[in-house]
């Protein structure tokens, strides 16, 4: 990826919906260019095209850090398990104080408190999970890199 590539790419991180012509507008490019680097770029697997849903209009309001401690089974199976869980939108393996870190989302309280208590608890191998109720969110980003 040269440098031709990092600005199309970054102005289509910023408005994926823009037209070659747009693109071709703004870097001083052609528009034929843009498209045939586009193409390219996809083709090598540098580029990727994705909707993204903006989880907190979809009424996730409700933001969940927990910490797992495993025990008496291998850390990455029980994070498998949990990476197919619906509501959890993150699983990490990490060091530290805990063996696998969670992000999870939810609409209501009821759906975390069945999730913590009774699903998250149920899996084998957790021995213990410290949940951290979300209070103020001062950055989220669902852009993956920049340029």
């Amino acid at each position: 990826m040269d440098e031709t590539d990092r600005r199309i790419a970054e102005f289509l991180r910023k408005d994926g919906r823009a037209s070659n012509r747009a693109i071709a507008d703004a870097l001083d490019l052609s528009p034929r260019l843009v498209g045939s680097r586009i193409d390219s770029m996809l083709a090598r697997k540098e580029l990727r095209a994705a909707a993204v849903a903006d989880i907190f209009e979809a009424g996730n309001d409700l933001v969940l850090a927990v910490g797992v401690t495993v025990r008496g089974r291998p850390t990455p199976e029980v994070a498998e398990e949990l990476a197919a869980v619906e509501e959890v939108c993150a699983v990490n393996v990490v060091s530290g104080e805990f063996d696998i870190e969670l992000l999870i989302l939810s609409a209501d309280h009821e759906t975390l408190r069945e999730l913590v208590s009774t699903r998250l608890s149920s899996i084998a191998g957790i021995e213990r999970v410290m949940p951290a109720l979300g209070l103020e969110l001062f950055k989220f980003e669902n852009t993956w890199s920049t340029f």
